[in-house]
């Protein structure tokens, strides 16, 4: 996603951001299943089953209604969407196909405003930290005026944002950012997936970090004497603290061998040789996967790239999307756990085929 994307998602997002932080992930996925053709006219029942998998959560009737009125015409939210029943089919839909809650339509005013903001930030193209968002807002100045000659807000044709399924707690947000300042002291209580809320521990907050559109904070965690991540949809509660302290984290050396969020304190990186097929070396190449990554050879029997980091389940997951198109060469145990993996995959759709079949 470019850095305008960002921006513009951002400035929808929390313009817009309900005060019930679970309410925005039940608008995205009602938003999906009104758009979903394969199965079109969902029931309210189908649509509760439908959030309860995906959240966790358990909503009733009366959650679901509010949720599609508010969508309807919550002036806050300003979705105005197109939201109809169809007695025939006993389920919902949107009477524009074309719309979607992702493309909120952006109010003259509002792009007045981003006319505004984007000329100050240029003027600040000599300050050394505000030069790196010169580029960004470039971009910006020229999706509103595509946006303002076209008129095509609305449909997704002109710019797709992406907006987080999960809303962030700007309390807790800034608190974070206050006591990081000020090197004060968190309480925070956590809650884990799938797990109970936390008794109330202490922490030194280091930094926030985002990853996939996900806020986390690295912070010292008092009781255990190491450094941990927590997830800011899973700090269920938090709390500022008199108390200072004065360790000192290196934000870049911390993560220097990390793929991911993911860090393992103390232990060394792994030297990781992967061959991607040739036709994805370009796309491999302008992901920029990690600052340690090595070309070995790039030629018509493929990228072969080395990665000094640790072997971490964002890493894992990386490899795994690219399918046949990549192999792991080196170590020889991440090798073989690939291709257990895989082979798990295949014995389990199999399976699913051979039971499918039966029924």
């Amino acid at each position: 996603m470019t850095h305008t994307a960002v921006y513009l998602r951002r400035v929808n997002y929390f313009r817009y951001m309900p005060s019930n932080k679970s309410a925005l992930r039940r608008y995205r996925l009602l938003d999906q299943a009104f758009r979903n053709r394969q199965r079109p006219f969902p029931s309210k029942q189908e649509l509760i089953d439908l959030i309860e998998e995906k959240t966790g959560e358990t909503i009733g009737v009366r959650t679901l209604e509010q949720d599609i009125a508010d969508m309807r015409y919550d002036t806050g939210l300003g979705y105005n969407a197109p939201i109809e029943y169809n007695k025939t089919e006993g389920g919902y839909y949107y009477s524009d196909p074309d719309y979607s809650i992702t493309g909120i339509p952006i109010s003259q005013e509002d792009l007045e405003k981003l006319k505004i903001a984007a000329g100050i930030l240029s003027r600040f193209t000599h300050v050394p930290y505000l030069s790196e968002i010169y580029v960004p807002v470039q971009q910006l100045e020229r999706i509103l005026s595509i946006g303002q000659n076209t008129g095509k807000w609305t449909n997704n044709q002109v710019v797709q944002m992406e907006i987080p399924d999960q809303a962030v707690d700007m309390d807790l947000f800034e608190t974070c950012i206050q006591c990081i300042q000020h090197k004060q002291m968190l309480e925070l209580r956590y809650t884990p997936y799938g797990g109970k809320e936390s008794r109330p521990f202490i922490v030194y907050p280091f930094l926030l970090k985002e990853y996939r559109n996900r806020w986390y904070l690295v912070a010292h965690n008092r009781g255990l004497d190491d450094i941990r991540i927590y997830g800011l949809d899973r700090i269920s509660r938090f709390k500022k603290t008199a108390d200072t302290f004065e360790t000192p984290f290196d934000a870049e050396d911390y993560f220097k061998h990390a793929f991911g969020i993911t860090v393992y304190n103390g232990e060394k990186p792994t030297r990781v040789e992967l061959l991607f097929q040739p036709e994805a070396a370009p796309y491999v190449l302008s992901t920029q996967l990690h600052p340690s990554l090595k070309i070995l050879h790039n030629h018509a029997k493929g990228l072969r790239i080395t990665l000094e980091v640790h072997v971490s389940a964002e890493l894992l997951m990386l490899i795994r999307s690219y399918g046949s198109g990549v192999q792991v060469l080196k170590p020889r145990w991440l090798k073989q756990q690939i291709l257990e993996d895989a082979e798990k995959v295949v014995k389990g759709r199999r399976k699913g085929f051979s039971q499918n079949m039966k029924s």
